[in-house]
């Protein structure tokens, strides 16, 4: 029986909100990937913890049972956290990841640099994990790549940088020879995407402002994949252009949008066990990340 402290926040969540929509913005997850964490957990439990019907969800006596126990067992987990950070003489922060880039490691030499004291973790965590790390505690930020302004509203966030969009495509797609393109002649194109609907809904929005209606393949999970199936000419997909610094490879073309909203990368944190050693960082990483500075 595998169980994680994540199945137990969601069940929670679930068990205070009494409807899955709520409870998964709550903890900034998808409605789908909520019942999946439920139905996992009843899986590995063997029993039912809520009622469903059209207009309502309830615990069962399972549930009910199961509620007191979570709860013992989330503070347990935060107790544990808490006594491993403060268990080592120097500081640590432990810093999650999205995707590479050249503005990101100036950053950490920088801050390597002016705080010396300080341990440092660097955790990837492609494109599904940020939120759930930050969410468990497992992080104490994340650096966060999104398409336009609209940042998570469950995590504070401090904008870092914005940069225009390339779009990332095999060497023998048609659109690999132009010296740019618009959001327009992307139509009708497949785009190689992550598993989690909401997160691609919103990566490829600006496709759908533009009267562009994407068709995405919900395959991969970080950049790493994207690529590799770009590659292959399996779809196409839409970066950052800071991306060929960091990832460019035979086979692969990195054009420019000319139209597309910038890429923004932001800094999340968590709202609660604040540090000055990341109070430190993060006015450094703004600092840096500032375009203007």
């Amino acid at each position: 029986m595998d169980l994680t402290i994540h199945h137990l926040r969601c069940f929670l969540a679930v068990a205070e909100e009494r409807h899955f929509g709520r409870a998964a913005a709550r903890l900034h997850l998808s409605p789908s990937a909520m019942s999946e964490q439920i139905a996992s957990l009843e899986r590995r439990l063997a029993r039912p913890l809520f009622k469903r019907t059209s207009r309502s969800v309830e615990l069962t006596e399972h549930g009910r049972e199961l509620a007191p126990r979570a709860r013992l067992a989330i503070a347990g987990m935060d107790e544990v956290l808490d006594w491993a950070r403060k268990a080592v003489d120097e500081p640590c922060i432990r810093v999650g990841l999205m995707v590479s880039s050249p503005r990101f490691r100036e950053i950490m030499t920088a801050v390597t640099d002016e705080l010396p004291q300080v341990r440092w973790q660097i955790r990837q965590l492609g494109f599904l994990g940020c939120h759930n790390a930050l969410t468990d505690g497992e992080v104490d930020c994340a650096f966060v790549a999104e398409l336009g302004r609209n940042p998570a509203p469950a995590f504070d966030s401090v904008p870092l940088w914005e940069e225009g969009c390339v779009l990332v495509v095999s060497d023998r797609h048609p659109l690999a020879a132009r010296d740019s393109v618009r959001l327009a002649d992307l139509a009708g194109e497949t785009f190689v995407s992550v598993e989690d609907e909401e997160i691609a809904g919103h990566w490829y929005s600006a496709l759908t402002s533009a009267g562009v209606a994407p068709r995405l393949l919900p395959v991969s999970r970080n950049f790493e994949e994207v690529l590799e199936l770009c590659g292959a000419g399996q779809g196409l997909n839409i970066a950052g252009e800071s991306a060929p610094a960091t990832y460019a490879r035979p086979g692969l073309s990195f054009v420019p949008i000319v139209d597309s909203p910038p890429a923004t990368t932001s800094l999340y944190l968590r709202r609660e066990r604040r540090s000055d050693a990341l109070d430190r960082f993060v006015r450094i990483a703004a600092g840096l990340g500032d375009p203007t500075r």
